[in-house]
């Protein structure tokens, strides 16, 4: 079965170990991902970190996907937006909310950014379940602002919010969840169940988590192939379409 990778990372890691695009690719190659999407979090100039994946989808065209890191509080937060979805040819958009230090229901530049982001089509992902800065509840305010907008709510919730980003999310058709660092079973079935297959995407948030692991949880939980399908490689093509389902 395809196996695609929706969320993972390039730069050092927080123990200041170094990665390369040939590390992502071999490592995630080893347990059948053939494709991977990709951000950059390390670093305090999201323009450097962009640049670095953008080299990456370069590196290797086809396999890695590119997506843009950007900051609502920057003040060329929309020339980044443009550089890297126009310039670069990126599939998605990256907020770390709790990486850049900002509380999105206070953050009113977000509605300008999306609103130039819709432009392209792509999809947006959202680190979501670390308090206070990620709670899904705030994200999902903008996915109900802007309906147009493929969103992407990883982790699902995390540790914290995992039953609450389903609840959040649950009648929200434009958003997705990933699954990667989420490892309570009630979470990943009940997410499956809700939501179904078809908003629920594969992950593994490498180099932060062990690949296997990330892999393995799936057969595990015994889901069935044909779900397994779209949580594995079907969602992610779409996402990566460049499409948004409600235009």
């Amino acid at each position: 079965m395809l196996i695609y990778d929706i969320h993972s990372h390039l730069g050092k890691t927080s123990s200041g170990d170094e990665n390369s695009p040939e590390d992502l690719v071999n490592d995630l190659k080893a347990y059948g991902i053939s494709k991977v999407g990709i951000s950059s979090l390390s670093g305090i100039s999201t323009r450097a970190q962009n640049d670095l994946v953008h080299r990456a989808m370069e590196a290797f065209p086809g396999v890695i996907k590119g997506y843009a890191f950007i900051n609502p509080k920057a003040p060329d937060a929309i020339d980044e937006v443009n550089r890297c979805l126009g310039d670069y040819g990126m599939d998605g958009v990256k907020f770390h909310s709790w990486k850049h230090g900002y509380y999105p229901d206070n953050t009113p530049a977000l509605n300008d950014i999306f609103a130039e982001i819709r432009k392209y089509g792509v999809h947006v992902q959202t680190h979501v379940g670390t308090a206070p800065f990620s709670t899904p509840y705030t994200w999902a305010e903008y996915a109900r602002k802007f309906p147009d907008i493929n969103f992407l709510f990883t982790h699902i919730g995390y540790y914290e919010f995992g039953l609450s980003a389903i609840e959040a999310v649950k009648d929200l058709k434009n958003v997705w969840v990933e699954t990667s660092g989420q490892m309570d079973v009630d979470v990943l079935l009940r997410a499956i169940d809700v939501l179904g297959p078809e908003r629920v995407c594969f992950g593994t948030d490498w180099p932060y988590k062990p690949v296997n692991i990330e892999v393995e949880k799936f057969y595990e939980l015994k889901v069935p192939e044909e779900k397994l399908e779209y949580i594995f490689h079907k969602n992610a093509e779409y996402l990566w379409s460049h499409s948004s389902r409600c235009l």
